[in-house]
Parts: C-alpha cells; structure tokens; sequence
C-alpha cells in the first residue's frame, strides 16, 4: 500500500518544483610534481529544462618537504618557501579560454617559517601540507551545456618554486613536492514544464498501480484461511 502511494505523490509533483541544482565533483590524489591530472564532469542536459547559471569550483592540494644544509661553520637563520602553481585548461574550448586566463589558477604555497641552523648540519622539515579552491560562478553557461546531456575533462598540471631568504649562500636547498587536483560543477535551472496531458497521463499510471495493489490486496485476504 505505501510504495504506490510514494509514487502517485511523487507523478503528482513533477510539475511543481520551480528550479532545480545538480552538483558533480571529482579529485585526484596527490603524486610527485610536475603533475599531469585530469577529471571527468557532466555537462548539463539542454533537453531537462534551462540552465541559469553554473559554478565551477577549483581546487588543489600539495605537500613540501625541505631539506636543508648549513655549509658554514656558523648557524644561520634561514626561511625556506615552496610554491605550487596550478593550471586548468578543459576538453571543451569554450570553458577552457575562460580557465587559459587564469595565470595560474591556484597557487599553494608553504614555509618552514624562520629557522636556525646549526653550523655543518643538514635538516629536513614536512611535509608541509598546503590547499587553495577558486570559485568561478560567472562563467557563460553556454559550453556547459548541450542536447542529452555527456562530459567534459579538467586538466591541471603544475610548475613549481622554491626560495631561501637568509644563509648568505652558505646553504643550500631541495624541495619535494607533491600535488592533486580536483573541481566540482554545479547547475542552476528551471526544469522544463511538464505539459497538462503528460501530467494527467503520469497521476493516471499511479492511480492504475494504485488500484492494480488493491486487488492484489484484497484476493489475498479472501483467500486467507
């Protein structure tokens, strides 16, 4: 008796939410850099109903590891700074010149923060985790969106930095870094209306399975003992 209620409530309300949003993600773990990624997305459906706007969400992650050497024969105070920039470009040219305008994307940065070295010692420090997302809710809805529906690719990749601040060129720096990327799309729309004879057509299935369950229902209790 339930489950052909559920389902004749919810024929009956097909028509009548106004607006609708749809949210598809991926993510990729982090691996050594220079990193070559990718992902795929959705694109919206043109035949469901009218997009009205789209948001695009960018985002990475990274780790740093340093290792330093004080080749003085004096301590030195030194900072160490890492820098992981990111860049997206798309399968799909129209969301792909807006994505090639972003110099980089993201940028992820880390430090040791001030440190002292002792003379002649070689120290490591991370990995330092660092993250960063960029929201895009401005783009042209356009290239997101096609007939039936299909997907699109993300791609990143990365080019890296490092900076010593301090040492006097006594010491000497190697980083290791690590990335991953990811984005989330999410679609805002207004659903096509559902025209009044499909409407009538779909509470007319429901009732029918409704009635269908209630004989079934009934044979069974006449026939119980």
């Amino acid at each position: 008796m339930i489950k052909p209620v559920l389902t004749l409530a919810l024929m009956a309300g097909i028509a009548a939410v106004p607006a609708h949003g749809a949210s598809l993600s991926f993510s990729n773990a982090e691996s050594l850099t220079p990193i070559s990624q990718d992902g795929l997305l959705a694109l919206f459906d043109a035949n469901i109903g009218i997009l009205q706007g789209v948001r695009l969400t960018l985002f990475g992650t990274g780790s740093s590891s340093f290792t330093l050497t004080n080749n003085a024969g004096s301590s030195q105070d030194v900072t160490a700074t890492s820098r992981i920039q990111m860049y997206f470009s798309s399968s799909r040219p129209g969301i792909s010149a807006a994505l090639d305008a972003l110099v980089p994307a993201l940028l992820l940065e880390a430090s040791t923060g001030p440190l002292l070295l002792a003379p002649g010692t070689t120290s490591t420090f991370g990995p330092i985790v660092s993250s960063q997302s960029l929201v895009l809710d401005t783009l042209a809805t356009s290239p997101f969106s096609q007939s039936g529906g299909g997907s699109f690719s993300l791609y990143c990749e990365n080019s890296d930095e490092k900076r010593l601040d301090g040492g006097n060129t006594a010491v000497s720096l190697s980083l290791v870094t690590q990335a991953g990327c990811g984005a989330t799309v999410v679609y805002d729309y207004t659903p096509y209306p559902v025209s009044e004879p499909a409407t009538v057509a779909l509470i007319g299935l429901g009732v029918m399975g409704l009635l269908a369950s209630l004989r079934r229902t009934r044979r069974i209790t006449r026939s119980a003992p």
